[in-house]
Formats: structure tokens, C-alpha cells, sequence
């Protein structure tokens, strides 16, 4: 492929997925589907919905089932190909201790590369000083993983892949990428991501916690202010944009897809992209000495740290 026949993206991709899990049973499930148009210079949102063939949310049809797991991995089948990138709203790596082959020496005593990393780097990253309970600990490496810390650090509102009520999604999106392996490949085609940092990183957090306010007039006309702003010169095929506000599963579907979008044109780096160009000494040797280990740990793909001048 030539350069002028090559996509716009810097990733060579035509087609970008959103799947927000919603749930660990799948009843609120949500895809999106982003394609290049023929000229590979024009987005379109082509589906956006809870149920097969809803209407408004792409080419309607006679179905209305959920994307529980049968259904979300048949509607994988028709749509992804090796243009495609799917980005899902869920953790798809275990934190560390839980993969650990390994005798436990506890957690101070492990020389496991990526736990010595959360060991030197926990307290520091939380910036929680004073301590407020002395006994707690400032990490849980079965709870948590390096990407939760660092973003948590950068103010990006990350959730731990183990916390309070994720242990159901964490399940269902680790039996996911083993049912897709054959197809998806993590950090190829295959990200994690977290729609509310992508939604911090474009218009603070304010603006994103207005978006997830209580179900009404003013929460939606949030949602599609944002929508707009991202999906500008973007065009709908069959999809109403009145209704991917009004949902908000739809609403992060759409923006997982158009994460991995971004992802694709502008060539996000991973933990790199966390460090402002003119700052944040601190999340800087972090994310130096984590090196390389993000890409076994696990990585939620967020959008570069503007400059904070």
C-alpha cells in the first residue's frame, strides 16, 4: 500500500468498535460501529445500540435480542475483519497477583517486575499524604493493576480491575478475549479502554461528571454537546444521535469506538501519553521505570496529556 492509498488513520485501520459491557450478563451491552467511508476520509457512525436490529441505532431488522455473550460474539464475527479495532470498556488482563504462577512471599518480599514496580511507585503515585489510616495499604496488586495507578494519578477517574461490583465485568471481558483470540490481539486490535478519561481529556472532568448525572434533559443535552464536539463532520447513517444520548451505555459505546479512532489516527503511544510535555516530575520516572511491563500488565488507552501551560 502506497501513502497515497494508505487510510488518514496513522493506523491502517477502516473500522472501529465500541463495546461497553455495561454488565457481567450482558443485558445492557452496548456496541458501536465506526467505519471509513469509501474515500477513507470520512467517518460514519453505522450502528449504536442495546439489541440486535434496534431501530434508530443502524439498519433496522427483525431481531431484539441483547448482546449477552452468544450474540455479542456472533455480531463479532459479521463485523470485525483485519481492518478493524475493537475497544472495550472493561479490564483484559487480571491484576498481577492473580496471574502469578509463583509461591507468594507476600507482597513486600515479591520480586515479581511489574509488583516491585506498584511497590516503589503506590505511595507516591496516590498522593494521599498525610496518611489517613496508617494500616491501609497503599496498593493491592489483586485488586489493582499499574495502568489503574497511573491514571489515578493523572486525575483520569480509572476504576480497579478487581474493585467494588467489577468483579462480574472483569470475568465476562477476560472470557471475551479468550473467545476472540483467535482474531483479536491485545494492543494491536484489541484495547482497553475507559470512555469517561477519554471524555476527562477532551473537556475536564466537570463536563464529564455533568454527563453522568440522573436521566434527563440537562444530562443528555451534556452528552450531546460532547457528542457533537467529538463526532464533528461525522456523519449518521440510520443512527439517531437523540438516542445514543438518552442511553448511556450507547453513549460510551460510541465513545470506545471513537477512542479507538483516535487511537488509530493520532497514534497513541500508552503510558508515554500520560506525561504532560512540561510537567508531572512524578508520573515521568513512573512511567519511565515501568518500561515495557504495560504491555503484559495491561494498558487503558487514554487520549495524550495536553500541555499544561
Amino acid at each position: 500500500m502506497t501513502d497515497r492509498d494508505r487510510p488518514a488513520t496513522g493506523r491502517a485501520f477502516r473500522r472501529f468498535v465500541g463495546i461497553g459491557l455495561g454488565g457481567g450478563r450482558g443485558k445492557t451491552t452496548a456496541v458501536a460501529r465506526l467505519d471509513l467511508a469509501g474515500d477513507d476520509r470520512r467517518l460514519v457512525v453505522s450502528e449504536a445500540r442495546t439489541r440486535v436490529g434496534l431501530r434508530g441505532g443502524g439498519v433496522p431488522g427483525p431481531s431484539r435480542l441483547a448482546f449477552r455473550d452468544d450474540v455479542l460474539l456472533s455480531w463479532i464475527r459479521e463485523w470485525v475483519d483485519d481492518s478493524t479495532v475493537v475497544a472495550i470498556d472493561a479490564p483484559l488482563t487480571l491484576p498481577p497477583c492473580l496471574t502469578c504462577p509463583l509461591a507468594c512471599p507476600g507482597f513486600e518480599a515479591c520480586q515479581v517486575p511489574v509488583v516491585v514496580w506498584m511497590r516503589t511507585h503506590a505511595a507516591r503515585l496516590a498522593n494521599k499524604s498525610p496518611r489517613r489510616d496508617p494500616q491501609k495499604p497503599w496498593v493491592t496488586p489483586y485488586t489493582q493493576r499499574a495502568t489503574e495507578l497511573l491514571l489515578e494519578h493523572a486525575t483520569l477517574a480509572p476504576r480497579e480491575a478487581l474493585g467494588q461490583g467489577m468483579g462480574p465485568l472483569a470475568a465476562r471481558a477476560a472470557f471475551l478475549r479468550r473467545a476472540t483470540a483467535g482474531r483479536l490481539r491485545l494492543h494491536e486490535n484489541l484495547l482497553e479502554v475507559h470512555p469517561r478519561a477519554t471524555l476527562i481529556r477532551r473537556f475536564g472532568a466537570d463536563v464529564e461528571r455533568r454527563s453522568r448525572r440522573a436521566e434527563n434533559e440537562t444530562t443528555w443535552e451534556a452528552r450531546k454537546q460532547m457528542l457533537e464536539s467529538l463526532t464533528e463532520g461525522v456523519a449518521f447513517d440510520r443512527v439517531w444521535p437523540e438516542l445514543v444520548v438518552r442511553n448511556v451505555h450507547v453513549f460510551h459505546a460510541v465513545i470506545a469506538a471513537m477512542s479507538a479512532y483516535l487511537w488509530a489516527r493520532d497514534g497513541w503511544r500508552g503510558p508515554t501519553d500520560l506525561v504532560p510535555p512540561d510537567g508531572a516530575e512524578t508520573l515521568q520516572e513512573a512511567v519511565g521505570e515501568l518500561g515495557d511491563l504495560w504491555l503484559e500488565a495491561g494498558w487503558i488507552w487514554t487520549p495524550p496529556a495536553p500541555s499544561e501551560s
